[in-house]
């Protein structure tokens, strides 16, 4: 991709993010979900911090029969991060004023999430254009989506690869978007699998937490005027295209 670059950030521990909360003047009741919302996220923090500490601990990261059982929990923590991040975004959208998303810093935030979080043999390649223009959607909702893709790709490759996001913008009929592939190079998609992605809890992972990101992301795009589709086949890799509606003006 022409006039593209690759962003990379200090690595933090964090796997949810609290740069939003409701706020203080809303009625009891929701003030108290927006406590508890919090304080989950405050737990997954501290779980998650303590499990990257057994997991390098040398009689852990010795014992082949541990890898699986420490690689579920990460997945159960980075989903539950998920859900709470969700739950935040969708309570802090009803109270501001329709936003903007730098999409090369919003991807500089999931480089660092990633790979503060993720200790396995798959690859992260991310290209954004330099001349992007912002996206009319809210930053940590964007940040969000895109981790729910990212760690969607990762679990189809169960032998590692590469995931590769390409960001760019694109002249569609309505104008301009900016849209966002995520490609992974695992073992795809069957068409039945692909028309059913984005029906909430619909998953092929087995029993546990699947079934939830692809319909964020879904709900997402549509809330801001965007949409997300997905192009797979069986054996040849994944794709998924997230396209949102494109400020005007554009990043310096």
């Amino acid at each position: 991709m022409s006039g593209a670059e690759t962003r990379s950030g200090a690595a933090d521990n964090h796997v949810f993010d609290r740069t939003t909360d409701v706020p203080l003047s809303d009625p009891p009741a929701e003030q108290s979900t927006a406590g508890i919302v919090h304080d989950l996220g405050n737990l997954i923090q501290v779980a998650s911090s303590a499990l990257n500490r057994v997991a390098r601990h040398p009689s852990v990261s010795t014992a082949p029969a541990l890898e699986p059982v420490i690689v579920s929990a990460r997945t159960a923590l980075q989903q539950a991060g998920a859900l709470v991040r969700e739950t935040v975004c969708r309570a802090a959208a009803s109270h501001r004023a329709p936003e903007h998303a730098s999409v090369g810093a919003c991807l500089a935030e999931v480089e660092n999430h990633v790979r503060s979080a993720w200790e396995t043999n798959a690859r992260l390649e991310v290209h954004a254009g330099r001349d992007l223009p912002a996206a009319k959607c809210d930053p940590l909702g964007l940040q969000n989506a895109v981790l729910n893709l990212v760690f969607n790709a990762r679990d189809a490759m169960p032998d590692g690869g590469l995931i590769s996001i390409n960001a760019a913008a694109v002249v569609e009929s309505h104008g301009i978007v900016v849209e966002l592939r995520v490609e992974d190079s695992g073992i795809g998609m069957t068409r039945e699998t692909v028309l059913r992605a984005f029906d909430p809890f619909f998953t092929t992972k087995g029993t546990g937490l699947g079934g939830v990101g692809l319909p964020m992301v879904k709900h997402f795009a549509e809330s801001h005027g965007g949409r997300v589709h997905i192009e797979s086949a069986f054996g040849s890799g994944t794709i998924v295209i997230l396209q949102l509606p494109a400020m005007e003006a554009r990043q310096d």
